[in-house]
């Protein structure tokens, strides 16, 4: 198994540094999001405005770059600055990963899906300007509340869908579905149904086109989240994101993953050969967990339709 280092070269995963750069190795698809402590604008020594907005506050920090809070200067208009980390900047890999979220974003326009406004460059690094949510992520929620009751769930599993439905009917695979990539804009809703999906880097084109940066036996993506069959490389396809969304549906509900493991070998051999855990739920509500948590993709749902057909049975089965 191989995984790919922020500075883009390829490592086993026995590695505990990359070969080039001498980072940690880790999956190139951490979030671009994670909350930062202190807030404002720690460590920035670079840019502070972007085009047309002023860099006022430090969002969150990745793998690839760093997410500021913008606002314009001409009418106040708040955005979501995403700027590639500088030292990327001679990465050619780094780069197209990180434009990717444009690239792919131009052709989806649903509800459930976060949007790109535009695509700069700002002092040579490249930029983009999304669409500002306040809310909370799915991480933050799942660690203050625990385990979600099912009603609650279930209304986030749906909406969750239709947005990867309208990402797969455009043409897209998500690959880094979970917690950190969904933001809940109305985390006190009863139950929540205003989200966003987000952080499309490492979406992949369900159409060949010869542009991908993934090296055939290479795994990109987030190692507790990652299907078998993008684990080791293989060919994925929607059912790829429906286990992701397995994973997140059993993580909701129990408040801990199906797959651990104090390794990325370890974790690996678990989500490749491990059984799905029982959990305190309906065995209606776990049957659909473990269908998209079937080794076989072929074997899972096929469709956001299918999936949100088995959610409402499991509904109409838990009143």
């Amino acid at each position: 198994m191989f995984v790919v280092c922020a500075c883009g070269k390829r490592n086993s995963a026995f590695n505990p540094r990359c070969v080039v750069c001498g980072a940690t190795v880790v999956e190139a698809a951490a979030s671009d999001t994670e909350p930062t402590s202190g807030g404002g604008w720690a460590g920035s020594a670079q840019a502070t405005t972007a085009g047309d907005y002023e860099l006022v506050q430090l969002l969150g920090s990745g793998t690839l770059g760093r997410v500021f809070r913008g606002v314009r200067r001409f009418d106040g208009h708040v955005a979501a600055i995403k700027l590639l980390h500088p030292h990327l900047v001679r990465s050619a890999d780094a780069r197209l990963r990180f434009v990717q979220e444009a690239r792919t974003l131009r052709h989806v326009t649903h509800p459930n899906i976060g949007r790109v406004l535009d695509v700069l460059e700002t002092e040579g690094l490249p930029t983009l300007v999304l669409e500002y949510y306040e809310g909370q992520s799915l991480r933050q929620l799942i660690e203050q509340r625990g385990a979600f009751e099912p009603f609650v769930a279930i209304s986030i599993l749906r909406c969750l869908a239709q947005g990867l439905g309208g990402l797969h009917s455009a043409g897209w695979v998500h690959r880094d579905v979970k917690p950190e990539n969904v933001m809940v804009l109305d985390p006190t809703g009863a139950p929540p149904t205003d989200l966003r999906l987000l952080d499309f880097g490492l979406a992949k084109s369900l159409i060949p086109d010869g542009s991908s940066q993934t090296a055939a036996g290479t795994f990109v993506g987030s190692l507790a989240y990652a299907a078998p069959e993008q684990l080791f490389g293989e060919a994925i396809g929607p059912p790829t994101d429906w286990w992701a969304l397995g994973v997140v549906a059993y993580e909701m509900l129990s408040a801990k993953r199906p797959f651990e493991g104090t390794t990325r070998v370890q974790m690996a051999r678990n989500v490749a050969g491990g059984l799905v855990p029982p959990i305190d739920v309906s065995h209606e509500l776990l049957d659909w967990i473990r269908g998209l948590l079937t080794r076989d993709p072929a074997k899972r749902p096929q469709s956001a339709e299918a999936v949100i057909e088995g959610l409402e049975r499991v509904e109409e089965s838990l009143q």
